[in-house]
């Protein structure tokens, strides 16, 4: 089972490896900022023109129906329909129809590489199609896994939709089907649903049950690139969200960042810096090359984008939630040194705290 899982892994992050790349290489040429704003200015110079495209043709569409007979144009005939009504509708049927295809295909692709047999597959996507998942395949299927989360024996399905025509955040829902459980649909505003998702199962509060923590990949550019976590408790038949361990007293930070702060500071000795976490106020000396000799001790860097790159860790015996963050230098958020690395466990109230961490070196 833990083979399959690490191997599933590597290729949830061997797709994502390209976009995270590219957000190295965008901020080679500047700030983080910088970077997602050129992605966001990107995005809308498209949505612009595809408007317009669209506005074009729209525009087309109505002079060649004005330079038909009226006759023609349908806008009185005894059926009560235009003609160009019916083409409309034909092109709406059409692209649904598309969907539809996509969308089974997708799911028969996913459940080949999980090494399902055709005759389940074909349950499983007909209990989709019958909660509707797809909203009448208008909804596009990102990415689905099944497998046994809470290791009783009998798999368990999620699957992410994309329901916005852009990359807009928060447009689309990951349905949790646990057993014969009704699905549990796991919406937020600030969640991308657009790139596929990493689930990470494990008893990390050590109740007996079994929680479940996922992220996505954003648009954003930098270090990690734009990550975002979330954890559910299953519990009696329900999910319920935890939070991640912050900094409560920086204004800065909060549940919604998922993250710490780490200050980097280059150190005098050649190849040298010391991270300092102030939520857990210890420091932690690690090597790394240097972009600029140093000259003296200098604060010169830090961490990027929050928690990201989850898996399941141990803590003295038990299930651990195992979390990085990119830390970088003084040459700026392309200039990484190395990970951040933390294991995160939750107390029975579902409050998560950092038990440990260290520095792996770049």
């Amino acid at each position: 089972m833990r083979n399959r899982w690490q191997k599933k892994k590597r290729m949830y992050l061997f797709r994502l490896f390209f976009l995270v790349e590219c957000g190295f290489l965008l901020t080679a040429c500047g700030d983080t900022d910088t970077a997602a704003d050129s992605v966001v200015e990107e995005q809308e110079v498209c949505r612009e023109a595809e408007t317009a495209q669209k506005d074009a043709k729209e525009s087309e569409l109505g002079q060649e129906v004005s330079e038909q007979p009226e006759s023609d144009r349908g806008i009185a005939d005894e059926d009560g329909e235009s003609r160009v009504a019916e083409d409309v509708s034909g092109e709406v049927s059409r692209e649904t129809e598309d969907y539809a295809v996509r969308n089974k295909e997708r799911f028969y692709e996913c459940a080949e590489m999980l090494e399902m047999d055709r005759a389940e597959a074909e349950s499983r996507y007909q209990r989709l199609c019958g909660d509707n998942v797809f909203k009448d395949h208008t909804a596009v299927l990102v990415g689905a896994d099944i497998e046994d989360l809470d290791q009783n024996g009998q798999p368990d399905m999620v699957v992410m939709v994309q329901e916005g025509e852009y990359y807009y955040y928060g447009e689309g829902c990951i349905y949790f089907y646990m057993n014969e459980d009704e699905a549990y649909c796991f919406r937020d505003e600030d969640y991308p649903f657009f790139f596929g998702f990493n689930l990470v199962p494990g008893d990390f509060d050590g109740d007996g049950n079994t929680e479940i923590a996922f992220e996505s990949l954003g648009t954003g550019c930098g270090g990690a690139g734009d990550w975002h976590p979330r954890i559910l408790k299953y519990k009696d038949y329900t999910m319920m969200p935890m939070d991640f361990p912050y900094e409560a007293d920086d204004d800065s930070n909060n549940s919604d960042w998922r993250g710490v702060s780490i200050s980097v500071a280059q150190e005098e000795q050649a190849d040298t810096y010391s991270a300092y976490c102030a939520y857990l106020d210890d420091t932690i000396v690690f090597e790394a090359d240097n972009m600029w000799e140093p000259e003296g001790r200098r604060e010169c860097g830090g961490n990027s984008r929050g928690y990201f790159n989850l898996w399941r860790g141990e803590y003295e015996g038990k299930d651990a939630l195992e979390v990085s963050e990119v830390l970088y230098g003084e040459g700026g958020m392309a200039h990484v040194l190395g990970l951040a690395k933390f294991l995160i466990v939750w107390d029975e109230n579902g409050e998560g705290k950092i038990v440990k961490w260290w520095v792996e070196p770049h």
